[in-house]
């Protein structure tokens, strides 16, 4: 694997980079570049793009920088170089080596072969030089972007600055019992096997403090030649730990001094403990950057920046508000999750990317997802922000939503097809915030608007069309939202299951030219649900033969009128009862 090493001119200033094959890298001093080089004023943000080629390393300067590549006496604006050839940018030297994976062996030991003693050792002195080494290089710790480089750059600085060790090594673990190397360095060249060993390891995940380990006789003194090690943990919330392990030998075989006793281990105790803060810092913010990612997913920009402000815990204090509320639910979950048998899995990623449509269009219009229950999302509007437009962020939302899975059912290919969506809006008070107990709590909203928003997308399986809305946001649609975004149509007085009080219902559709049903279609299918309403049903269905064949909500009140045997009931008050 070829590798690009780049070293400043004072100590400490080093950092190292893996490179990809055929594949186009930016250098600079800024962290959005591939390859940052933050201590180096004299390299532009934004200063090379780097291309490897086999075993060549093709690099080009943008026009804009002032600083060229210096290499065999020579500036270039552009330059090829062969593997273990030197070049300089700025301040700062380069050169592309060729890296091989560890050679050594690594041997996990349940003890050593001798008794030991575990000593625990703290100090805050900072008599080495090295740890100013160490400082200069935090910044590459935290230009790494996931776990895995983060464990190599912080490898590859014990590496340099504890050359006199056998391995440092960075472990991982799930609990006392259960742990593994990330990534492991050899800072001696030539030594072919290194040990880690469990007790030690086991004790600094059960204490969470440093512990020591040197290699001694039945009597309590160091052997003439032995071994010595030390493990320091890494502090974080998250369920994965982290401890640094460090081990070498002590006496003639030693590569540097002869190690006595714990004491003349301290100076690198200091250092090892100071990258295990510098880490324990990086985690923790990376930890917070998932949290808050993953926040993002339930709340727009515009809500978080709110709830975000010093007073959030009043903000987030539950509020009785009005509130438009969207319900939305797949279509045949239950029968495709049947017929997914042993692609479980993969279906599950089909179904993360169909929630993943709706909530992306609930939050894109600023809206807040309360909740999902196995194949539906419930979101709403009205808090923290007020109604500013009634309910059509609601409307507009659904109409994306609807349109996205139109769109994907277009191709068999698409990770969508096969899925559709009912959809249910309603505007009305309800109450919404932190809802739950101080041990356990989360954003949500509650009242009647919201079983009403949940009864209209269950009827929207019983009337065959995609999204139903209640009266009030009928009005919003017809007032506060133009034609071209959206239209809505009276389909007519209903009595759902369980409700003793008929009410109107409504179908939103998209813009005219983004639909099979026209502005013509519209008022002939309200003049037959009026013709309908008042019993002259013979009308009703006249008006009804002007509407499209593919239109579901003229075949509904056909289906109604047939099952009346084309004749209007004596006791026909206008309203159609849905029995379940």
């Amino acid at each position: 694997m070829m590798h690009l090493i780049a070293t400043g001119s004072r100590p400490g200033e080093k950092i190292e980079w893996d490179i990809p094959d055929s594949k186009t890298l930016l250098l600079g001093r800024s962290a959005e570049n591939d390859f940052a080089v933050p201590w180096d004023s004299t390299i532009s943000r934004m200063h090379a793009e780097f291309e490897r080629h086999q075993r060549r390393l093709n690099i080009r300067c943008f026009p804009s920088v002032r600083n060229q590549i210096w290499f065999d006496n020579q500036y270039y604006s552009e330059l090829s170089v062969s593997v273990g050839e030197k070049f300089q940018i700025g301040a700062t030297e380069f050169q592309s080596v060729d890296r091989t994976p560890n050679s050594g062996i690594l041997q996990i030991l349940d003890d050593l072969d001798t008794d030991s003693d575990i000593l625990t050792e703290f100090s805050l002195r900072t008599t080495d030089l090295r740890i100013e080494a160490v400082s200069k290089l935090v910044p590459t710790l935290w230009l790494c972007k996931d776990k895995d480089n983060l464990a190599s750059q912080a490898a590859q600085i014990l590496k340099d600055v504890m050359n006199h060790a056998d391995v440092v090594a960075i472990i991982e673990s799930d609990g006392e019992k259960k742990w593994s190397v990330v990534h492991w360095e050899q800072p001696v060249p030539g030594f072919r096997r290194v040990s880690i060993v469990r007790s030690l390891v086991r004790d600094v995940l059960k204490k969470n403090e440093t512990a020591i380990e040197v290699e001694k006789n039945r009597t309590g003194a160091p052997l003439a030649n032995g071994r010595w090690a030390f493990c320091t943990p890494v502090n974080t919330d998250g369920n994965k730990k982290w401890c640094l392990y460090t081990c070498g030998r002590y006496g003639e075989e030693s590569p540097s001094k002869a190690y006595l006793s714990t004491d003349d281990l301290q100076d690198d105790l200091n250092l090892v403990e100071l990258v295990a803060q510098m880490l324990s810092a990086i985690r923790r913010v990376h930890e917070l950057e998932d949290r808050f990612s993953g926040i993002q997913q339930f709340f727009s920009p515009a809500i978080i920046k709110m709830v975000s402000k010093d007073d959030a815990k009043h903000t987030l204090e539950p509020t009785e508000t009005d509130t438009a509320v969207l319900f939305c639910d797949l279509r045949g979950f239950s029968h495709m999750t049947e017929q997914a048998g042993k692609n479980l899995h993969h279906f599950l990623g089909r179904l993360k990317n169909a929630l993943g449509v709706m909530t992306q269009s609930i939050s894109g219009q600023n809206g807040v997802i309360a909740d999902f229950q196995g194949d539906s999302a419930l979101g709403f509007w009205g808090w923290p922000l007020p109604l500013s437009k009634g309910a059509i962020p609601a409307c507009l939302a659904a109409l994306r939503i609807q349109r996205m899975f139109k769109i994907s059912n277009s191709s068999k290919e698409n990770e969508l097809s096969g899925f559709e969506v009912g959809i249910g809006i309603t505007r009305g008070q309800a109450i919404a915030g932190k809802i739950g107990t101080r041990e356990q709590a989360k954003v949500g909203v509650f009242g009647p608007v919201v079983n009403l928003a949940s009864r209209l997308e269950g009827m929207t399986k019983q009337i065959g069309v995609p999204i139903l809305i209640d009266e009030q946001t009928a009005s919003d649609v017809r007032n506060l939202l133009p034609e071209t975004e959206g239209r809505c149509r009276r389909i007519g007085i209903f009595r759902p299951a369980g409700f003793e009080t008929p009410f109107p219902i409504y179908e939103l559709l998209p813009s005219e030219g983004k639909s099979s049903i026209s502005n013509r279609n519209i008022l002939d299918f309200e003049a037959a649900v009026e013709a309908f309403i008042e019993g002259d049903w013979e009308r009703a269905l006249d008006l009804l033969g002007h509407l499209p064949p593919k239109d579901r909500a003229k075949d509904f009140l056909l289906l109604q009128i047939a099952c009346n045997n084309y004749k209007a009931p004596a006791d026909w008050d206008g309203v159609i009862s849905l029995e379940k």
